[in-house]
């Protein structure tokens, strides 16, 4: 059975929408103690998301035949590995910055607090996650990330679309495939 299409769209929703949410920025609403909150909370869900789709991938690949694919057999299976390789970099991408925001979350509690004086290593090794989640996500550095995050899924879906409707059923994405596959 395949669940794949089930799984997908919700992720790149999120993901999409996060995305755009650190793109632009108004200083306003950027200000505000829940925009934190809200990001972090739509990149956890939509990379959690990510990777259920990651992993229901392959069970994908079965039931997409190349009947709707009016292109050669061998760029269907180029199309499957650059959608496959796409996918695990928006997983990859996207999984940085959550697991930031986690961890800057963690470091807002009271729980991190209490765990952190336990053990010096654990106290060393939690300083510098947080040092590098405060990098990846509270610098300029997040806005790079997430664009190339964007770009990642917008790629992984289009190929998506190419092996289940064809090349030529997005014309947006019919131009980004023939730079692809010439």
């Amino acid at each position: 059975m395949n669940i794949h299409p089930l799984v997908v769209h919700f992720p790149i929703g999120l993901l999409a929408l996060y995305s755009v949410m650190e793109l632009v920025r108004f200083k306003k609403v950027m200000g505000q103690p829940y925009w934190f909150y809200v990001k972090a909370i739509l990149v956890m869900a939509g990379g959690l998301g990510a990777l259920a789709a990651l992993v229901t991938g392959d069970s994908a690949i079965s039931s997409v035949r190349q009947g709707n694919f009016v292109v050669s057999v061998s760029n269907f299976r180029q199309v499957v590995h650059m959608h496959e390789n796409f996918a695990k970099a928006s997983v990859a991408v996207f999984g940085i910055i959550a697991a930031g925001y986690l961890i800057l979350w963690l470091n807002r509690s009271i729980a991190v607090n209490i765990l952190k004086l336990r053990a010096n290593w654990l106290k060393k090794t939690w300083q510098i996650l947080t040092k590098l989640s405060h990098f990846f996500v509270e610098t300029k550095f997040v806005i790079l990330l997430a664009l190339v995050g964007l770009v990642c899924i917008t790629i992984t879906g289009g190929l998506g679309g190419t092996m289940v409707y064809g090349p030529n059923a997005d014309p947006f994405f019919g131009v980004i495939y023939k730079l692809m596959f010439p």
